[in-house]
């Protein structure tokens, strides 16, 4: 045999050797595998090594791969990749290539070991790797350092620990090592038993990346411990779809420790879920450690999301964050811990919480515990569209049941959209030993207890429009803090808006106060503001508070403002102040204050008195020694000044342009400004009082005033109200009030309706309010007005320490509704229009056409009679009215010898006349006979001559203003002369011309009469003298029928006459003298007719023009029988 042969013959032999000696080929063979390739089931009986890891070396598989190594109870269990210190100079790098083809290991000794320095192991190519551990963790590279295990699969890598020798981590990496996980679809590594599931500490790094999802199961219920932990170590997790962490109950998915760093990236959503609601954290980080996470959606039904402590940073980035829990009762536990360990997000000493979700968030347990707690540390969240946080907490007293809560820490919450915080009765945001919260976007809070609490010289601010409803508090700040709404501001439900306190210490360093520096609405609330012990409310723009019981309340130095100016401001509910302040200025049309104001003094807390500290009286015998400073050196000391805190009860109110309010109860405050309306009525015209140490301003005010029930009181009765003025007044106020309401005509000449006391005032009240009331018997109605009255009063007692001081004097004002003057009775004018009633009656002036017609045209017959009856509409100056004349007459003719012709005869007139003026009327009558000479020459002269007595009688009626009336029956003679004269001239075509003069004379008798109620009337006889100048021009149309026109020009000459008027008592007199020089004029028209031989008839029409004469005219109408 040739050498070349023997030498082939001879490899030969060596690899069937090799093969026969191989765990494939031959149960028992030895291991490890040699060879370059891999393939096939390997059962290693936990005796032997699938791979000694040592020099570089290249593997690959000609197939799957499935390793068996359990079920023995040997003491040294052999690893499947064994990187053991044994030969620590054997280093290298396995690089299996697993062409595509699974691996699959089922161990219950440790699958993937390394404890030496530089060594590696790269499994990758393969379809997929499924690896279970049953004793041994699975994965340990805690020892030595530039170790790496590198893990890739083109499909999933499956890894689970189903049972263990003791609770250790079943992947752990630690030190200068470092591990990589890369699936093409998904990781999945579970965790059956106690020990964390990843372990990477001390510089370890570690990487997984699955092209679509990783899966962490935990499935056991060992709280608290990390299914990822890193400690001082690099992580890095990469998902192209979804990460989930399962768990069943208890344990903490991620933990980061010592400065540990992991991100966390899903393509998809990151999924925190657990079986059973439990207390522990999903993700805990600690001791300056670094976390970042981010997913399309993260999300979780775990009651606590993450806890950042020890400076730590943890930032997350997704588009929603949803962390929706039922959650673990905690009320046996919360009280117990640090809310750090029961709150879904916390941030502890010097860590920071960075959430930036460019949708939406959602935070929602239905356990009490907080969602968001920054101790010391910072939280900001920023979300695009929304923040939503609830919890079931149900007592604001609780403070580990508050939503949102910051312990000298800092909360920034930012959306453009809403922050929407709710609860069942628990706190919004509490924030307390100097933290800060900000809510920086529109924020609602419905259905909490107190809707943001702010201690301890803490902040909370709230940068958007802010909505609160329903809570029992809508915002408290408490020993120094501030809240500041920046935006618009609404709160509904509430017991109380805003509530500000300080500590009772008159040292304090500062102050609490709470700012609203936009609008705010306070609707259906029981108190709108109250600042109690040195606090402040400030309200800088416009307000509408609606309260049931006080819009403002302030005690102990508390203040509340709202002066801006320009701002609508629309409060409903009383301003009491009790040692407190409130100031508030009303300043357009559409602002206005419905309530009432109390100031009321109480024992003060924040004084300082030596007596009350020291005793003063104890007594030292002469030989004591109290104390000795002659060593006691106290340089530049100054005793510290004492803190002044004002805590006198102000309230001041100003209203201007148009503002209006509304006193609603009896009223107690400092100073009013009213330059625009104070109303203190009521539909129930209840009484009430209004007291003010000052009032100024030009306004207005409206008061329920009532003389039946004031009588003359200087208060408020039951349905009068009264204004005080303690201190001083000035000003003008118009005063309204409803004048029938008040009774004025019940009130006596010398009653007086008291309305304001004003001290020290030069306030002036106007009113346009008065009241003209009757004195029965009396010629004067008096009227009522407002009116004032001042008095001095002069300190002399004991107490005034100068001469001057017991000069100075104090004035009281006292303004009411009294006699301001008197105007006569109508009785006084009624008696007037009587007297001239009376003269026109007996003074009217006849005429012949007027009386008989055209003489010359009537029959001329002997012993004719003849009537007429007149209607006359009178409308003088003072009265009108109408009157009827009935006249009958004889008349006598007699034919002379040179032609001319005379009438005689008498006539009886009656009239009766009924008129009108402005305060009354009456009914008058006249009676009269006359006799009569007519003498017609026949040249066309004429005379008449008449003689003529009469008795003029009346009835008036004078309307007094109370609604009664006065009445009076009179009467008087007079007599008369009349003289007429003119001359007729034929003109051509039957027209004449007549020219007349004429002249009267009568004198009416005088006359006394009393009226009904008491007032005596004393008439003045007249002396009447009237001439006449006029003409006629007319035309006979026939023989037996003419007319004409006519006008005059009337003048009384004397006429002087008058009234005097005595009151019932005899104490008043007004003596009336009337003028009784007039001129006058007339214009007519007239008609004659002779109707048969024996009968004629004639009409005249007059009116009159000037004088006395407004609207003058009457008609006359005659007729004669001759028979």
């Amino acid at each position: 045999m040739s050498c070349r042969k023997v030498k082939g013959e001879l490899l030969r032999a060596l690899v069937l050797g090799a093969l026969l000696s191989s765990i494939y080929g031959v149960v028992g063979a030895v291991s490890p595998v040699g060879e370059d390739t891999i393939s096939g089931d390997y059962d290693l009986k936990e005796e032997h090594s699938l791979f000694d890891l040592g020099p570089d070396r290249k593997v690959a598989a000609s197939g799957d791969v499935s390793v068996v190594s359990k079920g023995t109870d040997i003491e040294n269990k052999a690893s499947i990749f064994d990187g053991s210190s044994g030969d620590i100079g054997n280093t290298g790098t396995l690089d299996l290539d697993m062409n595509g083809h699974s691996l699959t290991i089922d161990s219950g000794t440790h699958i993937f070991y390394i404890s030496k320095n530089n060594t590696g192991l790269n499994i990758h190519n393969a379809d997929t790797i499924t690896a279970e551990g049953n004793y041994k963790p699975l994965v340990y590279s805690g020892v030595g350092s530039g170790n790496s295990i590198s893990l890739q699969a083109n499909k999933d890598i499956v890894l689970t620990q189903s049972a263990h020798e003791k609770s250790v981590p079943y992947m752990a990496v630690r030190g200068n090592n470092q591990m990589n996980l890369s699936a093409g679809h998904d990781i999945v590594l579970t965790n059956d038993v106690s020990g964390n599931l990843l372990d990477f500490r001390n510089g370890a790094k570690f990487q997984m990346d699955a092209g679509h999802d990783i899966v962490f199961n935990k499935n056991n219920s060992e709280p608290y411990i990390p299914n990822l932990y890193v400690s001082n170590a690099n992580v890095v997790i990469n998902a192209g779809n979804d990460i989930i962490y399962n768990r069943i109950i208890n344990a903490t998915p991620i933990g980061v420790d010592n400065g540990g760093k992991a991100s966390i990236t899903a393509k998809g959503n990151i999924i925190f879920h657990e079986e059973r609601a439990s207390n522990p954290v999903a993700i805990n980080l600690d001791h300056r450690s670094d976390f970042k996470i981010e997913a399309q959606t993260i999300q979780g039904n775990m009651q606590r999301m993450t806890m950042v402590d020890g400076r730590s940073h943890f930032a997350l980035k997704a588009n929603d964050l949803q962390f929706v829990a039922q959650g673990l009762p905690m009320e046996a536990i919360a009280p117990k811990y640090d809310p750090m360990f029961t709150s879904m997000i916390s941030s502890t000493p010097g860590s920071t919480v960075e959430i930036d979700v460019s949708n939406s968030v959602k935070l929602s347990t239905e356990i009490t515990g907080t969602l968001l707690y920054a101790r010391v540390g910072s939280i900001d969240m920023n979300a695009g569209s929304s923040i939503y946080l609830h919890n079931a907490g149900h007592n604001a007293e609780d403070w580990f049941q508050s939503n949102v809560r910051t312990r000298s820490g800092t909360i920034n919450l930012t959306t453009d959209g809403t922050i929407s915080i709710d609860n069942k009765g628990s706190i919004a945001a509490l924030a307390e030993y100097g933290g800060e919260i900000n809510f920086n976007g529109t924020t609602i809070i419905p259905q909490t207890g107190v809707g943001a609490w702010s201690d301890d010289t803490s902040n909370i601010n709230f940068n958007g429009e802010t909505f609160i409803s329903d809570a029992d508090m809508g915002a408290r700040a408490k020993t120094g803090s501030e809240i500041n709404f920046n935006g618009k501001t609404a709160m509904s439900g509430a017991g109380i808006g805003a509530w500000a306190e300080t500590d009772q210490d008159l040292w304090a360093e500062s102050t609490s106060k709470i700012s609203f520096n936009d609008t705010v609405d306070m609707n259906q609330v029981k108190t709108g503001a109250s600042a109690q012990y040195n606090s402040d409310i400030v309200f800088n723009k416009g307000l509408h508070i609606d309260a049931e019981d006080n819009a403002f309340y302030t005690e102990s130095a508390g203040r509340i403002q709202a002066l801006a100016t320009g701002e609508d401001k629309i409060i409903k509910g009383n301003m009491q102040a009790i040692n407190g302040q409130i100031d508030v200025l009303f300043d357009t049309a559409n602002s206005s204050f419905t309530g009432a104001t109390e100031l009321q003094e109480i024992e003060k807390i924040y004084s300082y008195d030596d007596e009350d500290e020291y005793d003063d009286d104890i007594i030292y015998d002469d030989d004591d020694v109290i104390y000795d400073d002659e060593d006691d050196d106290w340089g530049d000391w100054e005793e510290p000044e004492v803190p002044v805190i004002d805590e006198t009860p102000v309230i001041n109110i100003t209203l201007q342009n148009g503002a209006v309010w509304n006193v609603t109860g009896d009223s107690l405050l400092t100073n009013l400004a009213n330059d625009s309306f104070v109303n203190l009525s009521d539909v129930n015209r209840t009484g009430t009082s209004l007291t003010a140490q000052t009032l100024s301003g030009t306004g207005t005010m409206v008061m329920d005033l009532d003389w039946n029930s004031n009588g003359g009181a200087k208060e408020k009765t039951a349905n009068s109200d009264y204004l005080t003025v303690t201190d001083g007044a000035t000003g003008t106020q118009a005063l309204v009030s409803d004048k029938a309401a008040m009774h004025l005509d019940a009130m006596g000449v010398n009653d007086r309706l008291y309305f304001a006391t004003l001290a020290n005032s030069d306030a002036v009240f106007t009113s346009p309010i008065t009241q003209r009331n009757v004195q029965k018997g009396h010629l004067y109605d008096y009227i009522i007005g407002i009116n004032s009255e001042t008095t001095e009063t002069t300190d002399t007692t004991e107490a005034v320490e100068t001469v001057a001081d017991r000069a100075a004097s104090d004035t009281t004002t006292d303004w009411f509704f009294g006699t301001v003057g008197y105007t006569e009775s109508p009785v006084v004018e009624t008696g007037r229009i009587n007297s001239h009633i009376m003269y026109d009656l007996a003074t009217e002036m006849d005429t012949l056409n007027k009386r008989m017609g055209d003489v010359r045209n009537m029959n001329t017959d002997p012993d004719g009679w003849w009537a007429r009856t007149t209607y006359t509409h009178q409308d003088r100056d003072s009265y009108s009215g109408h009157s009827n004349r009935f006249e009958l007459g004889k008349d006598f003719v007699t034919s002379r010898d040179d032609g001319s012709v005379v009438h005689q005869g008498a006539v009886f007139t009656y009239l009766r006349s009924s008129d009108s003026f402005d305060n009354g009327n009456g009914k008058y009558k006249r009676y009269s006979g006359a006799l009569y000479h007519t003498w017609l020459g026949n040249s066309g002269r004429y005379v008449d001559v008449v003689g003529r007595m009469g008795k003029v009688m009346g009835n008036s009626h004078t309307f007094l203003i109370n609604g009664t009336q006065s009445d009076s029956s009179f009467g008087t003679w007079y007599q008369q002369a009349s003289v007429e004269t003119g001359k007729t001239y034929d003109l051509d075509d039957g027209w004449y011309f007549e020219p007349q003069a004429q002249l009267q004379y009568t004198h009416m008798n005088s006359k006394s009469y009393t009226s009904s109620d008491g007032i005596n009337h004393d008439l003045d006889s007249v002396n009447s003298f009237i001439g006449r100048l006029g003409f006629r021009l007319g035309q006979k149309m026939n023989e037996k029928t003419s007319w004409y026109v006519k006008g005059d020009i009337l003048h009384e000459f004397s006429g002087d006459g008058g009234i005097m008027l005595t009151s019932a008592n005899g104490l008043e007199r007004i003596d009336y003298n009337r003028d009784g020089k007039d001129t006058w004029y007339d214009l007519g028209a007239g008609l004659t007719a002779e109707l048969s031989p024996s009968s004629s008839l004639w009409f005249e029409f007059e009116r009159k023009f000037s004088g006395t004469y407004s609207n003058d005219w009457e008609f006359n109408g005659g007729i004669s029988w001759k028979f």
